[in-house]
């Protein structure tokens, strides 16, 4: 399952928002702070992870990837493709560690959140649809929550928002006590 999570701001002054989204104490009228205010819109989900590689920029070498995330019914489950720019070292070492399985072509489904999400165009340059224009979802990855290469869980964060998808166990349904 793919959602998405903002910040709503209504009837709040922006001079009464820290950078974590939080409604501070601080009085209206105070000077302004030297720290950035800002809203988060993350992307949470889970997707099979694909060409990984390095890109190096003028602020130096980075990482990249591919992110198709499973969206809709578990039965019936379509793709969403993003291109990820990989943030933090942490994530980066993670991404980088699973190159040698993506390259052997195992299924590496990972558990990530994305930030930043800017939709793009690129244009196709080979194949049978070479000068087509095509829609791309940019994003930069900024924790990965778990790593599943080949079905085996072999890393989970300590602090996970979401958990891997269990082996063949019915998903169970459940309610608010005040359902309608």
């Amino acid at each position: 399952m793919t959602s998405t999570s903002a910040v709503a701001t209504n009837n709040i002054p922006t001079n009464n928002i820290s950078t974590n989204n939080v409604p501070t104490n601080k009085a209206p009228n105070s000077p302004p702070q030297s720290r950035a205010e800002y809203f988060n819109l993350n992307v949470t989900g889970i997707g099979y992870l694909n060409n990984i590689r390095k890109v190096s920029g003028n602020n130096g070498e980075f990482t990249c990837a591919v992110i198709n995330a499973l969206t809709g019914p578990t039965d019936n489950a379509s793709y969403t493709r993003f291109d990820i720019t990989v943030a933090g070292k942490e994530s980066a070492s993670l991404i980088n560690r699973c190159q040698k399985a993506v390259d052997e072509e195992k299924q590496v489904l990972i558990g990530f959140v994305l930030s930043g999400l800017v939709a793009d165009v690129f244009t196709l340059t080979k194949g049978d649809h070479a000068g087509e224009s095509r829609p791309a979802l940019k994003a930069r990855l900024i924790a990965v929550e778990w790593v599943k290469i080949s079905g085996q869980l072999v890393y989970k964060s300590e602090k996970p928002t979401s958990m891997p998808p269990a082996q063949n166990e019915p998903q169970h349904q459940s309610y608010a006590e005040n359902s309608f």
